[in-house]
């Protein structure tokens, strides 16, 4: 504690500057909903196209950005706890003495302020939310309808998501989708606020799954908003240094020390670990038992790293998504 109050006096600037973007990222991120219906109302042609993200949840959408922010920093604490201020996230921030940390915290920006979802429209030309929506309705099954049990639509949505994401994410590993999933393994520290490092056509790759997942189970918005907020605190954590120290977890989630594993350099890791109940990576045969006290470089090397942790953050984006769509290019 003494340490951190030390930082945090002698940053006081920097961190004041850190507050201001955060507050005016959650102002805009709960505004965007209001803007969006405004818009929508004026030109009705548009509601379609801006179909806010999380509409299954009805007002409490606007809550979803303040939801998100305080779960993360619930995280950035818990770990300083749990890890020690000297080796936190925490302190990585205050320090700023990396621009990898600084661009997952610029990411976490980006999701919170809701400018996510407008580079997602962007990058789709306004179809990420109709495209969604058709999924949603064409495979609208609903097979929960029948039971109003929490626990139940609770667990549904565990399984189907954790299934689907783990080929949704052994498919971003493919050639035509690497280049998007390079943002997240561009990260070159681990730390808790990595989860938020992703390129906008990933969020939208998420969302037309998540369009999905919602069609087919009819999800109660009660168990929507318990599973979005366990698996945020799941993903935060799972990118901390902190190793959980029961082994029996390892045969249910994959742990921070597999999951390092994902994010290494080396040529025998690439691949692996690519879930979040272990079993589809056991049963799959991409899972990776970590070894204890292993060293793991993390990144992507040469020459693919030059083009992150710039400084140049929207360019990065912008870049990456050009870099893109000349790969789907024809030889």
């Amino acid at each position: 504690m003494p340490t951190f109050l030390n930082d945090l006096n002698h940053r006081k600037s920097f961190f004041a500057k850190l507050t201001a973007m955060t507050v005016a990222a959650l102002a805009l991120g709960m505004a965007f909903p209001f803007i969006f219906a405004l818009i929508a109302d004026k030109a009705p042609f548009l509601a379609p196209i801006l179909k806010v993200e999380g509409t299954e949840l009805g007002a409490g959408v606007v809550l979803l950005p303040a939801g998100m922010l305080f779960l993360t920093l619930a995280c950035v604490v818990l770990e300083a706890l749990l890890l020690g201020y000297e080796n936190s996230t925490l302190k990585r921030v205050l320090a700023d003495d990396s621009a990898s940390v600084k661009t997952d915290f610029l990411y976490l920006l980006l999701r919170i302020s809701g400018l996510m979802m407008v580079f997602g429209l962007l990058f789709t030309l306004g179809g990420m939310y109709p495209a969604a929506g058709y999924l949603k309705n064409e495979f609208g099954f609903a097979f929960m309808r029948g039971t109003d049990n929490l626990a139940l639509h609770f667990l549904a949505m565990a399984v189907l998501h954790t299934f689907i994401n783990y080929w949704a994410h052994r498919f971003l590993h493919m050639k035509y989708l690497w280049q998007l999933h390079q943002v997240h393994h561009s990260a070159e520290h681990y730390n808790v606020l990595l989860p938020y490092r992703s390129h906008p056509m990933e969020f939208v790759i998420a969302t037309l799954y998540g369009g999905f997942i919602l069609g087919v189970l009819g999800i109660r918005p009660e168990a929507l908003m318990l599973w979005l907020g366990i698996n945020a605190v799941y993903q935060s954590m799972v990118h901390s240094n902190y190793d959980w120290k029961w082994k029996w977890v390892e045969y249910i989630l994959i742990t921070p020390a597999a999951h390092r594993i994902h994010h290494s350099t080396n040529p025998d890791h690439y691949n692996s670990n690519l879930g979040i109940l272990s079993i589809w990576d056991r049963m799959f045969g991409t899972y990776i038992a970590p070894t204890p006290g292993e060293v793991i470089d993390l990144g992507l090397g040469q020459p693919d790293q030059k083009n992150y942790n710039t400084g140049h953050f929207f360019i990065e984006i912008i870049a990456c998504f050009g870099r893109w769509l000349g790969l789907r290019k024809p030889a």
